[in-house]
């Protein structure tokens, strides 16, 4: 569906409620979180799934992308269709976010997708299933109280640290901040969701 500079506005203002909300989710868990600028590891390789209107307002915020460095995301663009396109199980394409530089800087952030800004959290699934970012894999996020082993987090790990309480896994799958509940008056349509390279 088309969407006008009311809807922008209007999830602009949701952002900003959004972006308190998980600052103070990324707050409950810093001492788990080694999100660092220019990691970038969350950005090399995925789906990213955006509803329409993220995937939109994230357009306004390509637009504003100067010269060359805008000339490479669209060549970044034009290579990820091509491969999506001669890949026969789409729902398995996995490819690095386009808009991610070569310094690993994302070229568009303050319109990146709630998918972007989530990232990096303990979370609990609409399934009830606490699912760890995988980046502990590398030695980040939640990798300093990880069982390898075991595939969970260990309990005396966080106690020999020293911290005081088990990490607070909050629901951040992008439906559930996407549902009525989460606004104080009409709620946003966000279009359908679907991963980023078929968007694109």
């Amino acid at each position: 569906m088309p969407y006008n500079m009311e809807d922008f506005i209007k999830y602009k203002q949701y952002l900003n409620t959004i972006d308190k909300v998980l600052e103070q989710y990324f707050e409950e868990q810093k001492e788990y979180i080694f999100c660092t600028k220019g990691c970038g590891h969350c950005c090399e390789i995925g789906q990213y799934p955006f509803s329409e209107l993220e995937f939109q307002y994230m357009l306004l915020g390509f637009f504003k992308v100067q010269g060359e460095e805008q000339a490479k995301i669209i060549q970044r663009i034009r290579e990820i269709k091509e491969e999506f396109n001669n890949v026969e199980d789409k729902n398995e394409y996995r490819h690095r976010c386009p808009f991610l530089d070569e310094n690993k800087l994302c070229t568009i952030y303050e319109y990146r997708g709630l998918i972007c800004r989530t990232f990096g959290l303990l979370t609990i699934t609409p399934q009830n299933k606490c699912v760890i970012p995988f980046c502990h894999e590398l030695g980040l996020n939640y990798s300093n109280v990880y069982d390898v082993e075991n595939h969970t987090i260990d309990i005396d790990k966080i106690k020999e640290q020293g911290f005081e309480h088990l990490p607070n896994a909050r629901k951040t799958n992008i439906k559930t901040l996407m549902a009525p509940e989460m606004f104080e008056g009409e709620p946003l349509d966000f279009g359908e969701i679907k991963a980023l390279a078929d968007w694109l």
